[in-house]
Protein backbone atom coordinates (compact mmCIF):
# COMPACT_ATOMS: atom_id res chain seq x y z
CA UNK A 1 0.00 0.00 0.00
CA UNK A 2 1.25 3.48 -0.85
CA UNK A 3 1.52 5.07 2.60
CA UNK A 4 2.03 8.57 1.17
CA UNK A 5 -1.12 8.29 -0.92
CA UNK A 6 -3.03 6.97 2.09
CA UNK A 7 -1.84 9.96 4.11
CA UNK A 8 -3.01 12.37 1.40
CA UNK A 9 -6.40 10.66 1.26
CA UNK A 10 -6.71 11.06 5.02
CA UNK A 11 -6.10 14.81 5.13
CA UNK A 12 -8.56 16.98 6.96
CA UNK A 13 -10.02 19.86 4.97
CA UNK A 14 -7.85 22.49 6.68
CA UNK A 15 -4.65 20.51 5.99
CA UNK A 16 -5.06 20.51 2.22
CA UNK A 17 -3.63 23.98 1.38
CA UNK A 18 -0.40 23.31 3.28
CA UNK A 19 -0.09 19.86 1.69
CA UNK A 20 -0.63 21.45 -1.73
CA UNK A 21 2.25 23.89 -1.26
CA UNK A 22 4.51 21.07 -0.08
CA UNK A 23 3.74 19.17 -3.28
CA UNK A 24 4.34 22.29 -5.37
CA UNK A 25 7.75 22.78 -3.74
CA UNK A 26 8.54 19.22 -4.72
CA UNK A 27 7.50 20.12 -8.27
CA UNK A 28 9.95 23.02 -8.35
CA UNK A 29 12.85 21.08 -6.87
CA UNK A 30 12.54 17.75 -8.69
CA UNK A 31 12.46 17.29 -12.44
CA UNK A 32 11.06 13.80 -11.78
CA UNK A 33 7.99 15.11 -10.03
CA UNK A 34 4.85 15.02 -12.19
CA UNK A 35 4.06 18.46 -10.78
CA UNK A 36 7.23 19.82 -12.39
CA UNK A 37 5.45 20.31 -15.73
CA UNK A 38 1.93 21.71 -15.25
CA UNK A 39 -0.39 23.05 -17.90
CA UNK A 40 -0.76 26.84 -17.90
CA UNK A 41 -3.98 28.31 -19.23
CA UNK A 42 -4.55 31.85 -20.46
CA UNK A 43 -7.14 33.54 -22.66
CA UNK A 44 -5.93 33.55 -26.27
CA UNK A 45 -6.93 34.58 -29.74
CA UNK A 46 -8.78 31.32 -30.33
CA UNK A 47 -10.30 30.96 -26.86
CA UNK A 48 -8.69 29.19 -23.90
CA UNK A 49 -4.97 28.72 -24.61
CA UNK A 50 -3.15 25.84 -22.91
CA UNK A 51 0.47 24.78 -22.89
CA UNK A 52 2.85 22.74 -20.76
CA UNK A 53 5.40 24.78 -18.81
CA UNK A 54 8.06 24.07 -16.21
CA UNK A 55 7.24 25.09 -12.65
CA UNK A 56 10.21 27.25 -11.60
CA UNK A 57 9.11 29.09 -8.47
CA UNK A 58 6.80 28.43 -5.55
CA UNK A 59 6.48 30.72 -2.51
CA UNK A 60 3.78 29.63 -0.08
CA UNK A 61 3.59 32.76 2.08
CA UNK A 62 3.07 34.84 -1.08
CA UNK A 63 0.77 32.23 -2.69
CA UNK A 64 3.02 32.49 -5.73
CA UNK A 65 3.83 30.04 -8.52
CA UNK A 66 5.80 30.99 -11.61
CA UNK A 67 7.33 29.74 -14.83
CA UNK A 68 9.82 31.19 -17.30
CA UNK A 69 8.95 32.30 -20.81
CA UNK A 70 10.25 34.02 -23.89
CA UNK A 71 8.75 37.49 -23.62
CA UNK A 72 7.99 37.38 -27.35
CA UNK A 73 5.62 34.42 -26.84
CA UNK A 74 1.85 34.50 -27.23
CA UNK A 75 1.29 33.62 -23.58
CA UNK A 76 3.09 36.77 -22.45
CA UNK A 77 0.94 38.89 -24.76
CA UNK A 78 -2.15 37.07 -23.50
CA UNK A 79 -1.27 37.81 -19.89
CA UNK A 80 -0.84 41.50 -20.72
CA UNK A 81 -4.32 41.43 -22.32
CA UNK A 82 -6.02 39.46 -19.53
CA UNK A 83 -4.13 39.22 -16.26
CA UNK A 84 -5.69 35.94 -15.10
CA UNK A 85 -4.28 32.45 -15.45
CA UNK A 86 -5.08 28.91 -14.41
CA UNK A 87 -2.78 25.95 -13.75
CA UNK A 88 -3.48 22.24 -14.05
CA UNK A 89 -1.29 19.64 -12.31
CA UNK A 90 -1.79 15.87 -12.39
CA UNK A 91 0.10 13.23 -10.46
CA UNK A 92 -0.69 9.84 -11.95
CA UNK A 93 0.86 7.80 -9.12
CA UNK A 94 -0.97 9.69 -6.41
CA UNK A 95 -4.07 10.04 -8.60
CA UNK A 96 -4.16 13.68 -7.60
CA UNK A 97 -5.35 16.60 -9.72
CA UNK A 98 -4.70 20.18 -8.67
CA UNK A 99 -6.27 23.21 -10.33
CA UNK A 100 -5.01 26.64 -9.31
CA UNK A 101 -5.95 30.11 -10.53
CA UNK A 102 -5.32 33.75 -9.82
CA UNK A 103 -4.07 37.09 -11.09
CA UNK A 104 -0.84 36.95 -13.06
CA UNK A 105 2.02 39.35 -13.75
CA UNK A 106 4.93 39.35 -16.17
CA UNK A 107 8.39 40.22 -14.87
CA UNK A 108 10.84 41.50 -17.48
CA UNK A 109 13.52 43.88 -16.20
CA UNK A 110 12.93 43.77 -12.46
CA UNK A 111 14.70 42.07 -9.55
CA UNK A 112 12.51 38.98 -9.74
CA UNK A 113 13.42 38.39 -13.39
CA UNK A 114 17.09 39.23 -12.77
CA UNK A 115 17.30 36.68 -9.95
CA UNK A 116 15.53 34.05 -12.04
CA UNK A 117 17.95 34.63 -14.92
CA UNK A 118 20.95 34.45 -12.59
CA UNK A 119 19.73 31.05 -11.35
CA UNK A 120 19.03 29.66 -14.82
CA UNK A 121 21.61 27.18 -16.10
CA UNK A 122 23.46 27.77 -19.35
CA UNK A 123 21.35 25.20 -21.21
CA UNK A 124 18.19 26.97 -20.07
CA UNK A 125 19.54 30.37 -21.05
CA UNK A 126 20.34 29.06 -24.52
CA UNK A 127 16.60 28.64 -25.16
CA UNK A 128 16.33 32.43 -25.35
CA UNK A 129 19.30 32.80 -27.72
CA UNK A 130 17.17 32.96 -30.87
CA UNK A 131 16.54 35.63 -33.47
CA UNK A 132 12.85 34.76 -33.87
CA UNK A 133 10.34 34.48 -31.08
CA UNK A 134 7.96 31.56 -30.50
CA UNK A 135 5.12 31.21 -33.00
CA UNK A 136 6.88 32.87 -35.96
CA UNK A 137 6.34 31.13 -39.30
CA UNK A 138 9.49 29.44 -40.68
CA UNK A 139 10.25 27.68 -43.97
CA UNK A 140 11.71 24.69 -42.09
CA UNK A 141 12.12 23.50 -38.48
CA UNK A 142 14.24 25.82 -36.39
CA UNK A 143 17.76 24.67 -35.47
CA UNK A 144 18.60 24.10 -31.83
CA UNK A 145 19.66 27.37 -30.20
CA UNK A 146 23.38 27.65 -29.56
CA UNK A 147 25.03 28.21 -26.22
CA UNK A 148 25.43 31.88 -25.43
CA UNK A 149 28.81 33.18 -26.54
CA UNK A 150 29.92 36.60 -25.37
CA UNK A 151 28.37 39.61 -23.72
CA UNK A 152 26.31 40.70 -26.74
CA UNK A 153 24.52 37.35 -26.97
CA UNK A 154 24.07 37.31 -23.20
CA UNK A 155 22.35 40.70 -23.27
CA UNK A 156 20.21 39.74 -26.26
CA UNK A 157 19.14 36.46 -24.67
CA UNK A 158 18.35 38.17 -21.37
CA UNK A 159 16.19 40.70 -23.23
CA UNK A 160 14.00 37.81 -24.43
CA UNK A 161 13.55 36.31 -20.96
CA UNK A 162 10.47 36.76 -18.79
CA UNK A 163 8.93 35.29 -15.66
CA UNK A 164 5.19 34.69 -15.52
CA UNK A 165 4.07 34.77 -11.88
CA UNK A 166 0.62 33.95 -10.55
CA UNK A 167 -0.71 34.80 -7.10
CA UNK A 168 -3.03 31.91 -6.34
CA UNK A 169 -6.45 32.76 -4.92
CA UNK A 170 -8.32 29.59 -5.99
CA UNK A 171 -7.43 25.94 -5.34
CA UNK A 172 -9.29 22.81 -6.41
CA UNK A 173 -8.00 19.52 -4.93
CA UNK A 174 -9.22 16.19 -6.36
CA UNK A 175 -8.00 12.76 -5.28
CA UNK A 176 -9.32 9.81 -7.28
CA UNK A 177 -9.94 6.64 -5.31
CA UNK A 178 -11.90 3.41 -5.64
CA UNK A 179 -13.04 4.08 -2.07
CA UNK A 180 -14.58 7.35 -3.20
CA UNK A 181 -13.13 10.46 -4.80
CA UNK A 182 -12.29 13.35 -2.46
CA UNK A 183 -12.61 16.89 -3.76
CA UNK A 184 -12.29 20.22 -2.04
CA UNK A 185 -12.20 23.84 -3.19
CA UNK A 186 -10.56 26.79 -1.50
CA UNK A 187 -10.69 30.56 -2.00
CA UNK A 188 -8.27 33.03 -0.46
CA UNK A 189 -10.29 35.38 1.73
CA UNK A 190 -8.17 38.21 3.06
CA UNK A 191 -5.73 36.39 5.30
CA UNK A 192 -6.62 32.72 5.04
CA UNK A 193 -7.97 29.94 2.85
CA UNK A 194 -11.69 29.26 3.10
CA UNK A 195 -12.63 25.82 1.84
CA UNK A 196 -15.38 23.26 1.49
CA UNK A 197 -15.67 19.65 0.52
CA UNK A 198 -17.56 19.45 -2.76
CA UNK A 199 -19.02 16.74 -4.92
CA UNK A 200 -16.39 15.26 -7.24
Amino acid sequence: MNTERTALESLELGQIPEATWELLREGVNSGRSPLHTPCLGTSGEHGPALRTVVLRHCVENERLVACHSDQRSAKVAEVFDDAQASWLFYDRERKLQLRLAGPVTVHLEDEFADNAWANTQDMGRACYNTLTGPGISLPEPAPAPGRIAGEAEELASRSHFAVIACRIDFLDWLMLSARGHRRAQFHWRGEDWQGNWISP
